[in-house]
């Protein structure tokens, strides 16, 4: 019994300093965190100092003075807990206007805003013919002959009928034009490839629109015959003549500005659907004895164009291109490009009497 109490005793004593032992432990360990702790209240009052005197800074400037003079700290404490923790609450919220210099990153439209092509150009109304060469022939029959054809008297001769025909002749010209500019313009906006053949071609057909209305205008004989003062009532007439002259009218052909006041006319007078065989298209236009009256900016305001398309045709030698080329003066020593489009080509009424051009006489 005394044996086993000795060793009790014995192992008490060894608890007992275990016991101190760790107690000691732990409280070198409490005062390694204690000033591991200290030292990163310390460190976050300077740098919140420091945060005071510049109002504003970037994200990697703080975290450089978070991190200055606590790497001792944090390699213990990734070793101890396996994470450090960098308090970035004083950090000041950025803006463009105080935060940055000069422009915001841009986002570019991958095509211009470029000014508006004509809705409808005239080739659009007519056919194309092709011609080898330059130079276009064909014969036109001689109006005002007499028609001798009739019921035969018994015995006397049948009536004779005499035709003539006049060759005429169309001679095509080019119609065209240029752009130049340099090979630095295209490399600096690359959608140039691609809008200038599109400004090109809208200028292209404004002047071929041009063209062809004055000429066919110019040329054009037949009958304007009316005793109307009113728009709608006028055109009834001028195709009322061309039907009379067995033309088969295509088109009426009018301005924008003329359209809105032939289309305020059928309201003014209570037009209901079918009224003297006008109708009002749902889709836009009118429509009066089933030929299609049809708006152009290219057509000269208070003026109608009436022709049967059988007989204005387009003569084509060669047909619409857009080239480049580096070959034009000094194009190869200053690198400039050179874009050439162009149209070989004529418009050609074969009977004048087939057209009529007509002023409705309402605007001063």
């Amino acid at each position: 019994m005394e044996n086993l109490i000795n060793e009790m005793a014995e192992n008490l004593k060894g608890f007992q300093a275990n016991a101190e032992a760790q107690i000691k432990e732990v409280s070198a360990q409490v005062t390694v965190v204690k000033d591991e702790l200290q030292k990163q209240i310390d460190s976050q009052l300077a740098t919140q100092k420091k945060a005071a005197k510049k109002e504003v800074k970037f994200m990697d400037e703080v975290i450089m003075e978070k991190l200055d003079g606590n790497f001792d700290a944090m390699e213990k404490s990734l070793k101890t807990n396996g994470k450090f923790r960098l308090d970035l609450s004083d950090v000041k919220t950025m803006t463009l206007s105080g935060n940055l210099t000069g422009d915001s990153q841009a986002s570019y439209a991958p095509n211009p805003a470029i000014q508006p092509a004509q809705s409808i150009n005239f080739r659009d109304l007519i056919p194309t013919v092709r011609s080898e060469t330059g130079l276009y022939v064909y014969y036109r029959e001689n109006a005002g002959l007499t028609n001798n054809i009739a019921a035969q008297t018994e015995g006397n001769d049948k009536g004779e009928n005499n035709y003539s025909l006049t060759e005429v002749k169309v001679v095509n010209d080019y119609l065209a034009g240029f752009s130049t500019f340099s090979k630095q313009m295209l490399k600096s906006l690359p959608f140039m490839t691609q809008t200038l053949p599109r400004m090109l071609q809208r200028d292209f057909f404004k002047a071929e629109n041009a063209a062809f209305f004055s000429t066919v205008s110019v040329a054009a004989t037949g009958s304007t015959t009316t005793a109307e003062t009113n728009d709608l009532l006028q055109l009834v007439d001028y195709i009322a003549n061309q039907k009379t002259a067995n033309f088969v009218p295509s088109y009426a052909l009018v301005s924008q500005t003329q359209m809105g006041r032939l289309l305020k006319a059928t309201i003014a007078a209570g037009y209901y659907a079918g009224a003297g065989s006008v109708v009002v298209n749902p889709n836009g236009g009118i429509t009066i004895w089933g030929v299609p009256v049809i708006s152009a900016s290219w057509v000269t305001d208070d003026k109608v164009l009436i022709f049967d398309a059988s007989y204005l045709e387009r003569v084509e030698v060669e047909g619409l291109a857009i080239e480049f080329s580096y070959e034009n003066g000094e194009n190869f020593q200053k690198n400039l490009v050179t874009a050439r489009i162009e149209c070989y080509e004529d418009i050609n009424l074969m009977l004048t009497t087939s057209a009529i051009f007509a002023d409705m006489g309402n605007v001063g």
